[in-house]
């Protein structure tokens, strides 16, 4: 949760300029570092002591705290400053990055079928518009690595569509390992001639479910093609360990 600050003490502590006092040197100590994200605070009792202020007090001020998101408490554990969100979303991308092509499909599956059937009910014109580019791009590529770049904004295009940001954020993470020098070495090693022109004759029926509002053929038009490229990865993954 991103901390809300306070331009002013809130009406909860006014009354209480010794609360007011402390939580400003409270939040202080969290924004300049010295209680860094998921640091450990001191018990309500060393925090009395050490501000030399009533229990209530130190209370009063871990609650404002709390509700603010700059800090959340464990039961039986104690209370800890609170992540930023920007080092769990980095931690995220390094993770994904580093995921295994066996674990980017198994996400895949998990969610484009989903966002697909999403993805019929609210893409507009313009939308399905740039899909089809992608796929014409895609037919027309000379290389492999155009097929796949065109392939990759396909169904990035997808997923836009669904309008759900939080979807889209994650799916570009997972699009990225595609660019990777071991993903491009699997492909290489799987996109035949034969397994271009299904991939390619997949990719058209699941833009014409799209147009035809059938959110449900859709779903299963890109379960069966991810279905095929996890086959394809898999087999060429055990060829190269």
């Amino acid at each position: 949760m991103n901390a809300k600050p306070f331009e002013s003490p809130p009406a909860s502590l006014k009354a209480s300029p010794s609360a007011a006092r402390l939580l400003s040197q409270l939040r202080k100590m969290i924004e300049q570092g010295e209680w860094k994200p998921g640091a450990q605070l001191p018990t309500e009792r060393d925090l009395a002591q050490r501000f030399r202020s009533a229990r209530n007090t130190v209370r009063r001020a871990l609650k404002v705290l709390e509700d603010e998101g700059r800090i959340y408490r464990e039961v039986g554990r104690g209370t800890f400053v609170t992540p930023s969100p920007r080092a769990h979303a980095d931690d995220l991308t390094r993770r994904i990055e580093s995921a295994s092509p066996l674990e980017i499909m198994e996400v895949r599956l998990m969610v484009e079928p989903q966002a697909t059937e999403l993805a019929a009910a609210r893409a507009n014109g313009a939308e399905l518009d740039a899909m089809t580019s992608c796929l014409d791009h895609g037919e027309a590529a000379e290389t492999i690595a155009d097929f796949e770049m065109w392939d990759g904004l396909f169904h990035q295009a997808l997923i836009a569509a669904c309008r759900n940001q939080l979807l889209i954020d994650i799916y570009d993470a997972i699009n990225a390992v595609r660019r990777q020098a071991e993903w491009a070495a699997l492909k290489e090693r799987t996109m035949t001639p034969e397994h271009r022109a299904r991939v390619q004759a997949q990719h058209r029926r699941i833009i014409a479910a799209l147009r035809a509002r059938d959110a449900k053929s859709a779903a299963a038009e890109m379960l069966r093609h991810l279905q095929d490229v996890k086959r394809n990865l898999v087999g060429a993954q055990v060829l190269l360990d």
